[in-house]
């Protein structure tokens, strides 16, 4: 099964008596519609077994709400359980944008969790927001391709999700497969910086091929293996810790 884990967040258990502190698996799929899951719709037209084993054999809700239609928003009220209108910004981050739209002092999801003993780690997109740096130490909270340019990758980002609950990171500052920063990102920096323009040509045509925007691209990142390298990162986490 192919899954899209824009944001897989995992809190793993690290108490002595593990039965009295569950493992917590988080997946939140950007534009995942109510039909395209097999538990919800038998004619999906995406094949959905192993979450459709889970719909059996756990809970299926039938009445939920987003907190927003697009993804910012939405990440801010997951991670805060604040109303996303309490924010003074609307739209979503692209490239390098930001600040981070978590307060430093706010308490998230994942921070509560530690407090409770947990391990926790993102997988997938941030898309929050978070501070980068030029050569000069300025910050960099533009979105588009000059501000990707600008930044010094050498820099550590001092707002990103290792700052706001989680112990461990691996993803993308923005959408992986869209905007204009075209890189992995481990804890507080890019390991492997962006060095050429993204090539569309080799990507699939359909009628959103155009909102692949002509970033820069890392060498290591293939557009079309990114979902597939979070789920190899995560299922990496989750074989470490879950037998501590």
């Amino acid at each position: 099964m192919r899954i899209l884990p824009l944001l897989l967040f995992l809190s793993v258990n690290t108490w002595s008596v593990a039965r009295e502190k569950p493992n917590i698996l988080f997946i939140l799929a950007d534009d995942l519609g109510y039909g395209d899951v097999g538990c919800y719709n038998p004619e999906s037209k995406v094949p959905t077994p192993h979450l459709d084993q889970l719909a059996r054999e756990g809970l299926l809700f039938t009445d939920a709400h987003s907190p927003s239609t697009v993804c910012t928003p939405t990440r801010y009220s997951v991670m805060t359980g604040r109303m996303a209108f309490r924010l003074n910004y609307r739209g979503v981050f692209t490239g390098v944008g930001g600040p981070c739209l978590i307060e430093k002092d706010r308490l998230t999801l994942p921070a509560m969790l530690q407090q409770q003993g947990y391990t926790t780690a993102l997988f997938g997109k941030w898309h929050i927001g978070m501070t980068f740096f030029d050569e000069k130490g300025e910050a960099i909270n533009k979105n588009g391709l000059e501000a990707v340019r600008r930044v010094d990758y050498s820099r550590p980002v001092p707002d990103g999700p290792i700052h706001r609950g989680f112990d461990h990171f691996f993803g993308t500052v923005s959408c992986p497969t869209t905007d204009w920063l075209y890189a992995y990102m481990e804890n507080d920096r890019i390991p492997v910086p962006p060095t050429q323009l993204v090539d569309k040509s080799k990507l699939p045509k359909h009628a959103w091929s155009f909102d692949c925007r002509p970033g820069l691209v890392a060498p290591d990142f293939d557009l079309e293996e990114v979902d597939m390298v979070f789920l190899e990162k995560s299922l990496q986490f989750l074989d470490t810790h879950v037998k501590k």
